[in-house]
């Protein structure tokens, strides 16, 4: 199976992925042909049961880069993930980027209004300083004070929202990779 157009065709499609993984990847299909030879069927037989190469690449890539994201949790591998699952169908462009995009746009909305909740006490103290009254400066700085409470509980609170989403996109995506593929979506 040394010169085999499938598996030269699906080994150069996985480039991307490290070489040890791409072996293993590629050693299920390098069976295939090797029983299906001792069988008596051609490589093009084999290479036409198997389907086309470039689909079974896009598939493999995007389970790689999803199972990738798991386990080292960087935005980096989840836009990998996206990427590599949205690039399976138009149907996922319309089924994974909208809620994606969704989730990232409300996330960024609420982490400024963490920051802007943290930070709006300078203007409110700088704008006592300029009309100064005891009476007002005392509500402006327990004001202030409350203020940025609410701001770094809120920071805090989306680190965590910030991972749910995380995972939450991830399992989104495997399930939509598993209605593509016809596999039982449960």
């Amino acid at each position: 199976m040394k010169n085999n157009e499938f598996l030269s065709t699906l080994d150069s499609l996985l480039s991307r992925v490290p070489e040890k993984e791409r072996h293993e990847m590629l050693y299920d299909y390098q069976e295939h042909f090797e029983i299906g030879a001792s069988d008596g069927k051609s490589e093009k037989e084999l290479a036409e049961e198997l389907g086309d190469p470039n689909v079974i690449a896009r598939e493999l890539l995007a389970d790689y880069f999803i199972s990738k994201a798991e386990s080292d949790q960087t935005a980096t591998n989840m836009f990998r993930a996206i990427f590599a699952a949205v690039s399976l169908s138009f149907f996922n462009i319309i089924f994974i980027a909208g809620p994606v995009a969704a989730l990232l746009g409300t996330y960024l909305a609420l982490c400024a209004v963490a920051i802007l909740l943290t930070l709006s006490p300078f203007g409110i103290m700088a704008s006592s300083f300029m009309g100064f009254s005891i009476e007002n400066f005392a509500f402006n700085f327990f004001f202030s004070l409350t203020l940025v409470s609410l701001g770094l509980l809120m920071s805090i609170g989306m680190i965590y929202v910030g991972k749910y989403f995380y995972h939450l996109i991830l399992r989104y995506i495997k399930f939509n990779l598993k209605v593509i593929k016809g596999d039982r979506a449960v």
